[in-house]
């Protein structure tokens, strides 16, 4: 009687084995290449301190408005860029190299981008949505990166690695706020002539006005969604050996 040992030739002892790149490997891969994208093409344009340069509508009336942007973003990009190391298992063992690129990402990218940002918001022409939109994921942001700093200041590393998740997952909104302004304005144009009368401004404005909250709650219910399943197959995990 044949068995799964006798159809399957021996392997070659001489022939490498074929390894396979973990999933998790190739999503941080994904993920921090995005975010160097987003960053190369994005935050340059306000290293010019050019307010005509800007790739967002500025206020005529405030004169604060474009320099908190300028620092708004260019903050931002520095977290788009030391985020992604953060969760490389590979780059975590080197704890001193993980303890200081993550204060980079918290104190040089991730506070300074969202206190600046909230005066962005106050500030914003795009009408009072947008800015609760904006306002809403600063101080989410401003109070997962505390809560994960506290955490690992207490030795509470699980609880450090869930919030710098969710945390990550803010930042991440800058790439995701792309991502779905591009799917808005494309679902949108069969209706250009027969909703908008040809005035793709308007259609632009209204893929704009719901990117500003598609653009992050979106990633947040999603990492709940896995931290959640996380915890439950740990709880299994640790049943099936109790």
């Amino acid at each position: 009687m044949a068995t799964p040992d006798t159809l399957t030739p021996p392997r070659d002892p001489e022939r490498p084995r074929r390894t396979r790149w973990p999933r998790a490997s190739l999503t941080v891969a994904v993920t921090a290449v995005s975010c160097v994208l987003i960053t190369l093409v994005f935050v340059p344009t306000y290293l010019t301190l050019d307010p005509d340069t800007s790739r967002i509508e500025i206020r005529p009336d405030s004169a604060l408005h474009f320099p908190f942007l300028v620092v708004h973003a260019v903050t931002g990009g520095v977290a788009l860029l030391s985020g992604p190391p953060q969760f490389s298992r590979r780059l975590r063992r080197h704890r001193t190299w993980h303890r200081w690129t993550g204060r980079v990402y918290l104190f040089a990218g991730v506070l300074p981008s969202a206190l600046t940002g909230i005066v962005a918001a106050l500030l914003t022409p795009s009408g009072p949505a947008s800015m609760a939109a904006f306002l809403m994921l600063d101080v989410l942001w401003i109070t997962t990166a505390l809560a994960a700093y506290h955490a690992a200041r207490t030795r509470r590393f699980a609880a450090h690695r869930e919030w710098m998740l969710r945390n990550f997952a803010l930042t991440f909104s800058a790439v995701t706020l792309r991502l779905w302004l591009g799917v808005l304005i494309a679902v949108q144009l069969p209706w250009l002539e027969s909703g908008y009368n040809g005035d793709f401004e308007r259609l632009f404005d209204t893929a704009y006005a719901i990117t500003h909250w598609v653009a992050w709650l979106p990633n947040l219910l999603l990492m709940e969604v896995y931290l959640a399943r996380h915890a439950a197959r740990e709880a299994l995990t640790a049943a099936r050996q109790g």
